[in-house]
């Protein structure tokens, strides 16, 4: 019988464990994934001339990395994130500028044991674990005042997919955790802007 279980994990975020299928294949699977957006969220507007946005974060693009194989990857969702969340709005003449770096963007995955035996031939169960970070920061400076700010934000989200779903579901998989792994992030780095960056934000 199919299971489809949503269990949370303890750790730096809460993980969500969904029971899915799981099928070797190392490039993206086909099917109509929805992009993961912010349009939803209101952005901050920052009293510097620019914000550069980079990412520090080189994968491997190898196993036991997977995010190299996923339709919208964790560095993809968080430089989609400060697209639109950060904005400037300094004189163009302004020193002041932000700079957003992305540190973590990784997927781990790992193989999980399998019951043997004749025992099983009767269960389904999952066969990969994969474990999503999202960690960058957000640094802003003024040389003509001196002024400087710097926060961080990070995330950890996981999942288990296992035996018996389709490929279709599989990348849905990926796309949920991703998004679950986002918000996380989001929230975050809104906890900390509000504490450590409102001087800032303009009004």
């Amino acid at each position: 019988m199919n299971r489809k279980h949503i269990l949370m994990i303890t750790g730096a975020a809460l993980g969500a464990v969904l029971a899915l299928s799981a099928c070797a294949n190392g490039k993206p699977l086909p099917g109509a994934v929805a992009e993961i957006g912010f349009s939803h969220l209101s952005s901050w507007t920052f009293n510097v001339a620019r914000i550069d946005m980079t990412s520090a974060y080189q994968s491997p693009m190898q196993a036991p990395n997977a995010e190299h194989r996923m339709p919208t990857s964790p560095e993809r969702a968080m430089l989609d994130w400060a697209k639109a969340r950060l904005q400037a709005q300094g004189a163009a003449a302004s020193p002041a500028t932000a700079m957003f770096v992305i540190e973590d963007a990784s997927v781990i995955e790992t193989k999980l044991d399998q019951t043997k035996g004749f025992k099983g031939l009767f269960i389904t169960e999952p066969t990969e674990r994969y474990e999503a970070k999202a960690a960058a920061s957000l640094k802003l400076v003024n040389p003509a005042t001196g002024s400087d700010g710097l926060v961080r934000a990070s995330a950890m989200r996981s999942i288990e997919i296992s035996e018996n779903a389709t490929l279709a579901e599989r990348e849905q998989a990926w796309a949920d955790l991703v998004e679950k792994l986002m918000a996380d992030f989001n929230t975050q780095m809104e906890f900390q802007v509000r504490d450590h960056l409102a001087n800032w934000v303009s009004r």
